[in-house]
């Protein structure tokens, strides 16, 4: 039976000259991956492949098998195409990042439907948005109470931040970020909406470290969490 369904698109892979094999995430089954024979073949190649860039929004009609085996895409077709992603560098960069956070983060072969609307929602924000430094802190906290470990906000008034429990603490060990001017950011991002995000002040250097501090409490709370390569860019925008 064929499925029509919403799917983000978190990575590409070459398979032969002609084709691509795509990792997506699906709003009906979660994680899904596909083979696009030929599709990089014969005179709309590069404009087909243009549709599989990094968190691309996508409409898939495939017939779904099973779950660990490649599916066949019937048709491929833009869902909600991007206004300004697609023409500035920062976002491009940002988008990068976070499909690749997003691709080693996710793994669920079923369908989340309240992670699914927030991460179409937060790139629907950040499309229609001024370009906002604190976007990529802030979905990257926000992300964590989808995935099951958003920090604990019961002992906020406490100084350090342990970042292998997911709360606050009085107590220093070799998983606990102590430096206080990141902790009071943090703090900070806890709760705030979009449209507060871009009023946290935070210099390019303390940027640079809150991203340090956020991969290494996914790597604490998801196994086989691999840093992004694309981190490194961003050190270099903000920097």
């Amino acid at each position: 039976m064929f499925v029509t369904t919403e799917a983000l698109v978190l990575s590409k892979l070459n398979y032969s000259e002609t084709s691509l094999i795509v990792r997506c995430y699906t709003r009906s089954e979660g994680i899904k991956s596909y083979i696009l024979k030929g599709i990089k073949s014969g005179r709309n190649g590069k404009k087909n492949t243009a549709l599989f860039q990094p968190l691309t929004q996508l409409e898939i009609t495939a017939q779904h098998k099973n779950k660990a085996g490649l599916s066949i895409p019937k048709t491929t077709k833009l869902s909600k195409p991007y206004q300004t992603i697609p023409y500035s560098m920062d976002k491009l960069a940002v988008v990068l990042f976070l499909s690749e956070v997003l691709n080693s983060a996710l793994r669920e072969e079923e369908a989340n439907a309240s992670l699914f609307e927030f991460l179409i929602h937060s790139l629907a924000w950040f499309d229609t948005h001024d370009y906002s430094a604190n976007f990529h802190v802030f979905f990257l906290i926000s992300l964590s109470k989808h995935l099951g470990f958003y920090p604990d906000v019961s002992e906020q008034n406490l100084p350090y931040f342990d970042l292998e429990n997911g709360c606050f603490t009085a107590e220093k060990n070799v998983h606990v970020e102590s430096e206080e001017s990141i902790v009071l950011l943090l703090k900070s991002f806890l709760g705030t909406k979009f449209d507060g995000m871009s009023q946290i002040l935070m210099s390019s250097s303390q940027r640079q470290q809150m991203l340090d501090v956020l991969m290494r409490y996914y790597q604490c709370h998801l196994q086989g969490f691999s840093m992004p390569k694309s981190l490194n860019v961003l050190h270099e925008i903000y920097s």
